[in-house]
């Protein structure tokens, strides 16, 4: 590989895994006490500085051992690295038609005037709970295998484990929130992974 091409995706990696990394912690914060940090409002997403911060801190420290051993890469390296980053791509394009970008970042979730807004069944959502997730897990391991490096692929296992702790949780509130609506929703549609066939009654 040329030495500006893996200092790009070196570079790219390490710029995603500052702003995205962090975003588990934040919502394994929020969600379990959702009503108190909506008493305090937007004002709670200051609680996201100290982690964003200490977060960059220790991957710039650490940033030469993230990169220091790399498997081999080959063309089927190449190939899964950019087919997992353009799925990712594809996913984002389709929850941005769903959502606001005030409300992908959750604001509305800790908004002291929040009222039900209803459940999301469309588009993207009609096949996986969590496309916000799943696109971020997806980045992180295409990110991992472009640029081959040891490090990156261990943030992309600790990605996955983080987000399956994240997502039940966020889950509960969600079934205190809407109660049985939610249960048949989640018995229709996957979290992650979405089945080959869309269930019946729900729109694209």
């Amino acid at each position: 590989m040329t030495g500006w091409l893996e200092k790009f995706l070196d570079a790219l990696a390490l710029v995603y895994a500052l702003a995205l990394f962090p975003g588990p912690f934040f919502w394994m914060t929020i969600h379990p006490a959702i009503k108190f940090w909506r008493r305090i409002g937007t004002r709670s997403y200051w609680i996201a500085l100290p982690l964003w911060v200490a977060n960059a801190i220790v991957l710039i420290l650490l940033r030469q051992q993230l990169f220091a051993v790399r498997i081999e890469r080959h063309a089927w390296t190449w190939i899964a690295g950019a087919a997992l980053i353009g799925l990712s791509t594809f996913i984002v394009r389709k929850i941005s038609r769903e959502f606001t970008p005030r409300r992908l970042v959750g604001m509305p979730e800790i908004d002291p005037a929040h009222h039900s807004r209803g459940i999301v069944k469309t588009g993207i959502y009609s096949r996986i709970r969590h496309p916000r997730y799943t696109a971020t897990m997806l980045t992180f391991w295409g990110l991992a295998f472009l640029t081959g490096a040891h490090g990156i692929f261990l943030l992309a296992i600790l990605t996955v484990v983080m987000y399956l702790m994240v997502a039940p949780i966020e889950e509960r509130e969600l079934r205190n929130e809407y109660g049985s609506e939610y249960d048949s929703y989640a018995r229709e549609v996957p979290r992650f992974v979405p089945r080959l066939r869309r269930p019946a009654g729900f729109q694209h």
